[in-house]
């Protein structure tokens, strides 16, 4: 009899984001996304540090990797602005409304 079980668990993929990348992010629970860098870059969690828009401040979220799984984040990242990356992101409303009825498509 095993004592012990293996689950396979969701990670960040460290090859695709690391600590300088561009991060804009919107939890489920915020009316808007923020917009920062990342500072810290670790398997299970991104920490983004922000300018909040008083003064001389920045502030920081974190990202837990449970959290994106569960679908509670959008996330746009970029380390050079050449190509942004994209999870969580839902289509627009104009691609929304395309295929509900508009035209038909042949």
């Amino acid at each position: 009899m095993l004592l012990l079980i293996e689950k396979p668990i969701a990670i960040f993929d460290m090859s695709q984001i690391k600590r300088g990348d561009l991060l804009w992010g919107k939890h489920c629970t915020w009316n808007k996304g923020k917009a920062g860098f990342v500072t810290s870059a670790t398997e299970d969690k991104l920490i983004v540090q922000y300018y909040p828009g008083i003064g001389n401040v920045t502030n920081h979220f974190m990202i837990p990797v449970a959290e994106v799984v569960s679908g509670q984040w959008e996330i746009r990242w970029s380390a050079d602005m050449s190509q942004v990356s994209e999870y969580g992101i839902e289509a627009d409303e104009e691609q929304k409304t395309e295929g509900a009825g508009g035209e038909s498509e042949a």
